[in-house]
C-alpha cells in the first residue's frame, strides 16, 4: 500500500503525523510526505521522503510577515487567538479562509505528486484541503489526521466552500472523496465537541531527536517545572513574555527547566534566577518525564504531550488555538491557565500543591494509554483502501 501524507506547513501540523507514517513504514507500506516551508526539512529529519509543494515565500505571504515591535505582534496574535476561540470546538471561519489559501497554493503540486506516485490512500492534516483535492483527483480514500482536542465531525463539508481554488488547481471536481475517515488523538470523552464516527488513536509524541543531558537522569531533589513556549511564539514575539514567570521563579520551591530551543535569544530575559536551567533542543516528552508541572503557551503539540505524560499544566496562551487548548485543559481538571502578564509564583505553587489536579492528570494519561497505537490502526487504513 502507498500512502501520501499531505500536511499543512508548520511542524505543529507535521509532528503529530510522524508516528503513523513510521507505523506504516514498519508494516512494510510506502509513505511519501507532501508539504511546504519548514515541514519539508522536518519530515526529512524524521527519516521520511518528502516533496515540497510550495515555496516558503508563498506560505509566508499568506500568514503575513512578523512586523512591528514584539508587544504589537503579541497584541495582534492574542486578538486573533481570542477570535478563533469564539467558535469553541468548531474551526473558526478565519482559519478556514486562511488554510483554504494554503491549500490552494499547495494543491497543484500535491495533486501532481498523487497522479505520478499513485497512492492507495491520502492522509491529510486537519486543515490541509490539498489532501482532499488530491484524493479526489486520483479517486482514493482520504483520512483526516487530528492533532488536538477539537472535534467537528463534519469539518470537511464546512471546509469545502473554501477549497474552490485548491480543487481547480488540482484538476478535481469540488466534491469530497466518497470514502473518508477521521482520526482523533484522544478518547471521545476528552474531545471538545461530538466525535461522530472518528477513530480514536493514542497520541504518540514526536519531537525530533536530540541529545539528552546527564542531569535529566538524576532523581530531582525538588519538584521540577518545565517551561516551554514552542517554536512559533519565541520566533514571532521573542521571549520577553516570560519575564514575569521567571521573576517569580525564586519564590517557588521548585527547579525550573527553560526549554526554548537552541535558536531563542535569551538576552532580553537578563540574568536567570539560580533555580532556572536553560536548555537547548531536547525532545519534549523526555523533559516531561519526571516533571511535576509544565508551564507553556498552549500549543496543541505541547498540550497533547503533557496530557499523555500525565503532567499538570499551566497555560499562558498567546494566540492561534492556544486559548481553546487552555480552556480544554481547565475543563478536564488537569491544569489551569492565565494571561502571560498575570502569572506569578502563587499560580505555580498552587498547582504543585493541588493533589486533585495531579490525580486527574495521571488518570487522563492512563486513559490515553488505553487507545490503539498508530501501529494498531494500520490494518484499518488498509481495509479502507
Amino acid at each position: 500500500m502507498r500512502v501520501l501524507f499531505a500536511v499543512s506547513p508548520g511542524i505543529g501540523h507535521l509532528f503529530p503525523t510522524v508516528p503513523l507514517a513510521w507505523a506504516l513504514r514498519a508494516a512494510g507500506h510506502e509513505v511519501l510526505v507532501a508539504t511546504a516551508a519548514e515541514s519539508v526539512e522536518a519530515a526529512i529529519r524524521a527519516g521520511l521522503p518528502a516533496v515540497e509543494t510550495a515555496p516558503a515565500s508563498a506560505i509566508a505571504g499568506i500568514f503575513g510577515a512578523a512586523t512591528g515591535p514584539p508587544d504589537e505582534r503579541a497584541r495582534r496574535m492574542s486578538e486573533r487567538g481570542r477570535r478563533i476561540a469564539e467558535a469553541g470546538h468548531e474551526v473558526h471561519e478565519l482559519l478556514l479562509r486562511t488554510f483554504g489559501q494554503v491549500s490552494a497554493v499547495t494543491a497543484a503540486v500535491t495533486a501532481e505528486v498523487a497522479r505520478r506516485w499513485r497512492p492507495d490512500l491520502v492522509v491529510h492534516s486537519r486543515l490541509q484541503g490539498a489532501g482532499l483535492a488530491a484524493a479526489g483527483a486520483v479517486g482514493v480514500p482520504a483520512v483526516e489526521h487530528g492533532f488536538s482536542l477539537q472535534s467537528e465531525p463534519d469539518l470537511a463539508t464546512r471546509f469545502l466552500p473554501h477549497l474552490t481554488e485548491a480543487y481547480e488547481r488540482a484538476g478535481a471536481p469540488l466534491v469530497l472523496p466518497p470514502r473518508r475517515a477521521v482520526i482523533h488523538v484522544a478518547p471521545p470523552e476528552m474531545m471538545l465537541g461530538p466525535s461522530g464516527a472518528a477513530w480514536s488513536m493514542r497520541y504518540v509524541p514526536y519531537n525530533a531527536g536530540g541529545e539528552l543531558p546527564e542531569w535529566l537522569w538524576r532523581v530531582a531533589e525538588r519538584p521540577r517545572v518545565l517551561i516551554t513556549m514552542g517554536t512559533v511564539v519565541p520566533r514571532l514575539q521573542g521571549v520577553g513574555g516570560l519575564a514575569r514567570m521567571l521573576a517569580a521563579a525564586p519564590d517557588v520551591e521548585a527547579d525550573f527547566v527553560l526549554a526554548l530551543g537552541g535558536d531563542a535569544d535569551l538576552a532580553p530575559l537578563g540574568p536567570l534566577p539560580p533555580n532556572v536551567r536553560p536548555v537547548g533542543w531536547v525532545p519534549l516528552h523526555h523533559l516531561l518525564t519526571g516533571s511535576a508541572a509544565v508551564v507553556h503557551h498552549g500549543g496543541s503539540g505541547t498540550t497533547m504531550a503533557a496530557l499523555g505524560a500525565g503532567v499538570p499544566q499551566v497555560i499562558l496562551p498567546h494566540g492561534a488555538d492556544q486559548f481553546i487548548n487552555a480552556s480544554a485543559v481547565a475543563g478536564l481538571g488537569i491544569g489551569t491557565w492565565c494571561p502571560p502578564a498575570e502569572v506569578d509564583a502563587a499560580t505555580v505553587t498552587k498547582l504543585l500543591a493541588d493533589s486533585g489536579v495531579a490525580a486527574a492528570a495521571r488518570a487522563a494519561a492512563a486513559r490515553m494509554a488505553e487507545l490503539p497505537t498508530p501501529a494498531q490502526l494500520v490494518p484499518r487504513l488498509a481495509d479502507l483502501t
